[in-house]
């Protein structure tokens, strides 16, 4: 005999709650931009750190003993027309890495571009990604709200409607960086770098443009408004001028693989063009925005959510339906 409940067997109402009972929570936006910049900065470090004891030692070593000649000059190996004066299967250090030959110095890329640096960091990598991507849905919610009741420009709110999808999509194709090695197409590979770079320009410059277009001040650091907004017009300025430099710097490694000459030239013995604009960039567009988010996180007003679902229907059997199944 086959037994088929009544409707009234599912009915697991919650005590005090209703059909239409919805759920709130709130989100710090400038607390995911603080987490994304820590995730960033703790997988440089924990690069540095799996470079310095598998993969440094291993580059040195050269390629391994027994190896044909013929294979050399596989993978890593593969300069016998270096500038280092290396041949086939030589070993290397990390400061003399493929970057170091194209662009000059050593970027903070070269600490994953080598086994096995490569593949932990991009198992590492998603919690960066992830919490970056996050952070530019809420914050364009945040723009939204913020323009619809007038405490934005519809000039900003225009262009952050194109921005902020082009920041997600450039973000989320960073990860080629491990999928395209620099030592066999460094131009793929810095391509991935450069949309990086683009993104954290977009989201320092449209995130301090915020905090001077909305009027805002930070008592708690003594900031009035008037302070605030002048802090914030000369870090813009300066940004965007070295950021300038960074983009088309990178831009032409795309299409040439290489930077342009002058950049490569010293400013002091040891210390390349490139790595000193390099130096600018990363501390007007990664150290001082952590700063900053860190205080407009302790400051901020958090984005309420609020999310329903409206209760389903089922189709009531009658008695008479039952009696029949049975």
């Amino acid at each position: 005999m086959v037994v088929i409940f009544a409707q009234p067997q599912y009915d697991r109402t919650r005590s005090g709650g209703s059909s239409t009972k919805s759920t709130k929570f709130e989100v710090r936006v400038e607390k995911w931009r603080c987490l994304f910049y820590a995730f960033f900065l703790s997988m440089v470090a924990f690069a540095v750190l799996i470079s310095k004891i598998w993969t440094e030692p291993m580059l040195e070593a050269g390629a391994p003993e027994g190896t044909p000649t013929e294979r050399r000059g596989c993978g890593p190996f593969n300069r016998g027309n270096s500038t280092f004066g290396f041949g086939y299967g030589d070993g290397f250090k990390i400061d003399e890495s493929h970057l170091t030959e194209a662009f000059g110095y050593n970027n903070i890329c070269s600490n994953w571009d080598y086994t096995p640096a490569r593949e932990i960091i991009s198992m590492y990598f998603p919690l960066m990604e992830y919490s970056m991507v996050i952070y530019l849905l809420f914050n364009y919610v945040t723009d939204m709200l913020t323009y619809n009741r007038g405490s934005l420009p519809a000039w900003y709110w225009n262009i952050g409607k194109i921005l902020s999808p082009l920041a997600i999509f450039f973000t989320i194709q960073f990860r080629q960086i491990f999928v395209i090695i620099a030592y066999e197409n460094i131009e793929g590979h810095t391509a991935a770098f450069l949309g990086f770079q683009i993104t954290l320009v977009i989201i320092a410059i449209m995130n301090t443009l915020y905090v001077l277009l909305s009027g805002q001040s930070y008592p708690s650091i003594k900031m009035n408004q008037a302070v605030t907004a002048i802090v914030v017009k000369i870090y813009i300025v300066c940004n965007m001028a070295v950021s300038a430099v960074k983009l088309y710097a990178t831009a032409y490694a795309v299409a040439t693989g290489t930077v342009p000459a002058l950049l490569l030239t010293d400013v002091v013995p040891g210390l390349a063009y490139s790595k000193l604009i390099d130096n600018f960039w990363l501390l007007f567009n990664v150290l001082l925005p952590l700063i900053i988010s860190f205080i407009r996180m302790r400051n901020e007003e958090p984005l309420v959510i609020e999310v329903s679902m409206p209760k389903h229907s089922y189709e009531e059997i009658t008695a008479g339906e039952q009696a029949r199944m049975l």
